[in-house]
């Protein structure tokens, strides 16, 4: 018998054992079909909204409220936002939150203002809900206003998103009730401000 054909019956032999064998340290784990990717990612157990509960925008939020100046800062009120649904008897029901997503300043001669009013912001991610009617907002006056020249009021109105845990998820005659928070004219100190001018005016240059 040749030499190549002893050898090709060797190298025959050799992957015929290879392939019958069982090596524990090479096994390949196989997914279970139950615990496969499937495109969904698990809810965070540490999170109360559950993303199956329906969500409905609402573009008026049902509030109402007032303002008032805030100390130290000129220019600036304070927007006190309330929650008026519904109109006999304010609440959130259980099971209902309601974020705010965004403002709307009608005339815009006010805009959010880099200051902080006594309760919690209105713009900063914050959620109605049953035990909480209530949220704040510091604005800006884009109008010099002066006890001589009288800028005109405005209103405030805010945007949302409402989760419910149930169907249907609606605020029923909400349409009809208060839907604005009143944003009185802030009062420049005119006295202090022609005091300021002629102060800067005498001041001698430097050289």
């Amino acid at each position: 018998m040749s030499r190549s054909l002893l050898a090709v019956i060797a190298s025959t032999l050799l992957l015929l054992s290879a392939c019958g064998s069982t090596d524990e340290g090479s096994e390949v784990d196989v997914t279970d079909a139950s615990s496969a990717t499937n495109g969904q990612v698990d809810p965070d157990p540490d999170d109360p909204t559950d993303p199956d509960d329906p969500v409905v925008a609402v573009p008026t939020l049902p509030i109402g409220g007032g303002s008032y100046p805030l100390d130290g800062t000129p220019g600036v009120v304070c927007a006190d936002v309330s929650w008026l649904w519904p109109s006999d008897d304010p609440a959130v029901p259980e099971g209902v939150s309601v974020l705010v997503t965004g403002y709307v300043v009608d005339p815009e001669v006010f805009e959010p203002a880099d200051a902080a009013c006594d309760g919690a912001s209105c713009l900063d991610g914050f959620v109605f809900t049953a035990d909480s009617l209530s949220c704040q907002v510091a604005m800006l006056s884009l109008v010099p206003w002066t006890d001589e020249q009288e800028g005109e009021d405005a209103v405030l109105r805010l945007s949302g998103e409402m989760t419910c845990d149930a169907v249907p998820c609606v605020l029923e005659d909400a349409e009809g009730g208060d839907t604005e928070v009143f944003l009185d004219a802030p009062e420049v100190d005119t006295e202090s401000t022609e005091s300021e001018s002629t102060d800067a005016t005498d001041s001698p240059e430097s050289g």
